[in-house]
């Protein structure tokens, strides 16, 4: 049916002395693709950022980090963890890494301190001491990978500096942890967190209601735009954090994507597919790849935002979810 559509709208530019454009066209193949996602035959993959041993609300790190890992033997899935140094540069924090590990997940580097690399102020060289910073932390691990996962996805504010930084991946045989699922996991798990240290007796349904359709929505979108531009599906990496939120929910993210039609892929795996060795030349670079790719094309504007993803564009949603 895609297909039709396409021959469509092209015979129909034709024939108008091709007076209706690609920028035209579109948007009508965007509003299809949408409507046609309601129930995905999408395959996804998760990645978790940031462990730590911080204590989060009504939740010790040991209960986060048992709760997220039971979800995941539960449901026989192995995903990647992005681990961010200064965060679990401790013995508890080796241990938590280390359960991960020996429960076969991937772990992936996510640099030591978090910087911003899209900065003016960020170097070359800051970037591969906090590269090879965390890699030296976690070379040991038995599922340890050479994915570097950039954070806040932000890889460079101008050509210069983004193309610096990927070329010191490639001197250390790393590659990209791109994304392909962006989502703000982290700022519904910000409120839920304030909420609960206020209020412990809180009801956190609302919460988890609203979450999870947040990451049916992020889904539906990426899955949308990965389709218009490869004609095809790709094997989705979805990002999500090590986070209280998803120790409390992570299991109806997971069914709720099921019910979709979403098939889940060993996280590994999905990066085999050959769209995470795309690398867009756009500036400020980052983003989810799929974003990236699209901006590149030059042929998206209209449903594309930057940042693609943050806590400004959930919070009028998050507050009326709460008032209900």
């Amino acid at each position: 049916m895609l297909q039709l559509l396409r021959t469509h709208i092209f015979h129909r530019s034709w024939h108008r002395g091709s007076r209706l454009r690609l920028g035209a066209i579109v948007p009508i193949l965007w509003t299809f693709l949408l409507l046609s996602q309601g129930f995905s035959q999408g395959v996804i993959s998760l990645s978790f950022d940031d462990p730590s041993t911080a204590k989060t609300a009504t939740m010790t790190w040991q209960e986060r980090n048992q709760k997220i890992l039971q979800t995941l033997q539960f449901h026989q899935l192995h995903a990647m963890l992005f681990v961010c140094r200064m965060r679990v540069d401790n013995p508890q924090g080796r241990a938590l890494v280390r359960a991960w590990d020996e429960a076969g997940h991937s772990i992936a580097n996510h640099s030591v301190n978090h910087p911003y690399l899209g900065g003016k102020k960020a170097t070359a060289r800051q970037f591969e001491r906090e590269l090879m910073g965390c890699d030296s932390m976690i070379a040991g691990y038995a599922h340890y990978q050479k994915l570097f996962r950039f954070p806040f996805l932000k890889e460079g504010g101008s050509a210069p500096q983004r193309d610096s930084m990927r070329a010191i991946l490639v001197a250390h045989g790393y590659r990209n942890g791109y994304v392909s699922i962006d989502a703000s996991d982290w700022y519904v798990d910000q409120q839920l967190c304030d909420s609960l240290t206020k209020n412990p007796r809180l009801d956190p349904r609302p919460y988890r209601d609203y979450y999870v359709a947040h990451i049916l929505d992020r889904a539906g979108y990426y899955d949308s735009l990965a389709t218009a531009l490869t004609g095809r599906k790709v094997q989705h990496v979805l990002l999500l954090h090590h986070n209280l939120l998803n120790a409390m929910f992570l299991d109806d993210v997971i069914r709720a994507l099921a019910a979709r039609g979403w098939a889940f892929h060993n996280t590994l795996d999905a990066y085999r597919d050959p769209i995470y060795l795309t690398q867009p030349e756009v500036v400020p670079a980052g983003e989810s790849i799929v974003w990236s790719i699209a901006k590149a094309s030059g042929k998206y504007e209209s449903v594309l935002r930057y940042p693609a993803e943050d806590g400004e564009y959930e919070e009028a949603g998050l507050k009326a979810a709460l008032r209900r």
